[in-house]
């Protein structure tokens, strides 16, 4: 049995109590941020942070009091109590609204749970195909990620389901959104491409890591709205998450993909990132 952190205590994960008027339960008001974990060591701490408050305040004006240097050293001591550190490993942290009147937002009743759990090697490469709706780019609730995540995991179990391992999200312009549980990016003629953040899509840690790593290779990184069109014209087309890294796509409905050197460059730069404990 595992053990997790909730507000500064180490408990079983038996021991933890939700009430049933807690609204990250009842209604999704909670926020999360999946973390890679590598030997022991959270990766991009700071990033996930930054995004978690920023969701935060979005929705209550408020951010949270978490320190990263706090958390790092009970993140450390987690994994350790878990025996995950010698491996690469899922971070989760929550928060959630807590509990209150069930048609209010922010009643300063918040609370902050962290789990870890072992991780397995990511795909070399995935078939993707198209989801069958299509993001909101004006929504309040775009590129954050809420407890309020059936959309992202219907999604996903209609492409399993299907035989494909991902899909692809287009919004209401029909351009290239986001993945149910990644960003996109695309290699033509030399250079990569991927949706602005205004498209809807997630602000993807490792979305932006991988635009500082590509500027670091002297890879030119453009963002700028992508049509339907452009996806089969690319010459290598990847996924980016935080606990997969750039990650292949072999095929996109009919379009099929080798893999291509500025993406190789990318894999490797992001591995030997992680692995070097400098982020």
């Amino acid at each position: 049995m595992s053990v997790v952190w909730v507000d500064g205590n180490y408990l079983l994960e038996s021991e933890l109590r939700v009430s049933p008027f807690d609204r990250g339960l009842c209604h999704g008001l909670s926020f999360f941020e999946t973390i890679l974990a590598v030997n022991g060591k959270a990766r991009l701490l700071g990033s996930h942070l930054q995004r978690l408050n920023q969701s935060l305040h979005r929705i209550t004006q408020k951010p949270s009091p978490l320190s990263e240097q706090i958390l790092h050293d009970h993140i450390s001591t987690l994994l350790q109590k878990n025996g995950l550190t010698q491996q690469f490993a899922r971070i989760r942290i929550t928060v959630s609204l807590g509990v209150g009147p069930l048609n209010l937002i922010n009643t300063d009743q918040s609370w902050t749970l962290i789990t870890t759990t072992p991780l397995t090697d990511p795909p070399d490469s995935v078939r993707v195909t198209t989801a069958p709706w299509k993001r909101d780019q004006e929504s309040i609730m775009r590129g954050l990620k809420t407890g309020s995540y059936a959309e992202h995991l219907i999604a996903l179990n209609m492409a399993r389901t299907e035989g494909f391992h991902e899909l692809l999200f287009y919004n209401h312009h029909d351009e290239i959104c986001e993945a149910a549980m990644a960003n996109v990016f695309l290699i033509r003629a030399g250079k990569l491409y991927t949706p602005p953040l205004d498209s809807g899509c997630l602000p993807g840690i490792t979305r932006s890591f991988i635009i500082h790593l590509a500027k670091e290779n002297g890879i030119r990184c453009v963002e700028k709205p992508l049509k339907r069109n452009e996806i089969n014209k690319a010459d290598c087309v990847f996924l980016t998450s935080s606990l997969q890294g750039p990650v292949r796509v072999f095929s996109y409905e009919n379009c099929y993909y080798h893999s291509h050197p500025l993406f190789e460059t990318l894999r490797t730069s992001w591995m030997n990132a992680m692995l070097s404990g400098d982020y």
